[in-house]
């Protein structure tokens, strides 16, 4: 089964490319459709940081990704980043 978007065809088991995102600040809530992946990137590789997620199949609960210090990306769906995040920089992808 191929997959149409972007204006190509895709075959079933390929990646298909990340098309928008947007970027959320550490230290605020955001809720939002669930997305394709999350991106974190580190400004100081020396201090731990924590992202704070709740996952598309989780509804009312959080998982923390705890002592997070080199640029991360998380092909997981996520609806929602908790404010208690203290990850420098965070791209949430669709």
């Amino acid at each position: 089964m191929d997959v149409r978007a972007f204006g190509s065809r895709y075959g079933f088991s390929a990646t298909l490319p990340y098309a928008s995102g947007f970027v959320v600040n550490a230290g605020t809530n955001s809720v939002f459709p669930a997305c394709r992946a999350i991106y974190v990137e580190t400004a100081n590789k020396s201090v731990d940081k924590t992202l704070v997620i709740k996952l598309a199949d989780s509804p009312g609960s959080f998982i923390n990704f705890d002592h997070i210090r080199t640029d991360v990306f998380l092909p997981i769906a996520a609806t929602a980043i908790s404010g208690t995040s203290t990850a420098d920089h965070v791209y949430v992808l669709y």
